[in-house]
């Protein structure tokens, strides 16, 4: 196996230990006893805890921005752009329980800081989606896209937290779709929101 293999199995492999374990559990050797390896080969990477933590965000967050562009460049109406991305978006939260994301945040508040940072540095990637979708009917031409897709991200940031969903007793996945619905219907014409009522229907989601 060469270095980048064996890089990129501890990587998957921790994110799904974090998810499971939670961070607090979450050790060296436990993730080597997962992955049938010694933990001297994941010291070589990863010489800290909190620097495999951080380095397993950093390959989510790679993962993500992998499938934005995939959606961005592959499919070309941008209200079904726009759902794809909080789709993919809710798939990796929802991969988490919200009390392990709670314990993240607690114990490595500088690592969910760079969350949020991530979360933020897709603003202009919403804007291009929404200003596309105005372009060509999709959307409304009564709203500042600029404003909107500000608006939107901060909006998601600021709320979508781990004690927000505990609290409320919200599950993640579920609550995002909705919160997704409420956008959408504000936001796009009926012309797209007749193409996102068809991908729903094409995709039995």
């Amino acid at each position: 196996m060469s270095p980048n293999q064996q890089l990129n199995q501890i990587l998957e492999g921790g994110f799904d230990s974090v998810v499971n374990t939670g961070v607090r559990a979450f050790t060296v050797e436990s993730l080597a006893k997962r992955l049938a390896i010694s933990k001297k080969t994941i010291y070589k990477f990863f010489p800290t805890k909190e620097k495999l933590i951080r380095s397993i965000m950093q390959f989510v967050f790679t993962q993500i921005n992998s499938t934005f562009k995939k959606v961005m460049e592959g499919e070309p109406n941008p209200a079904i752009q726009f759902i794809k991305i909080m789709e993919t978006i809710a798939k990796f939260a929802g991969r988490a329980p919200l009390d392990k994301l709670a314990e993240l945040k607690l114990l490595y508040p500088d690592i969910w800081r760079e969350i949020e940072t991530f979360r933020l540095s897709h603003q202009d990637d919403f804007y291009t989606i929404l200003q596309d979708a105005q372009e060509q009917g999709l959307a409304r031409d009564d709203i500042n896209m600029r404003s909107a897709s500000i608006i939107y991200i901060n909006i998601i940031n600021s709320t979508f937290q781990p004690e927000f969903f505990l609290k409320n007793d919200l599950p993640i996945r579920e609550t995002i779709r909705g919160f997704v619905q409420v956008v959408a219907r504000g936001i796009f014409t009926e012309k797209g929101l007749q193409s996102i009522k068809g991908y729903y229907e094409q995709n039995s989601i």
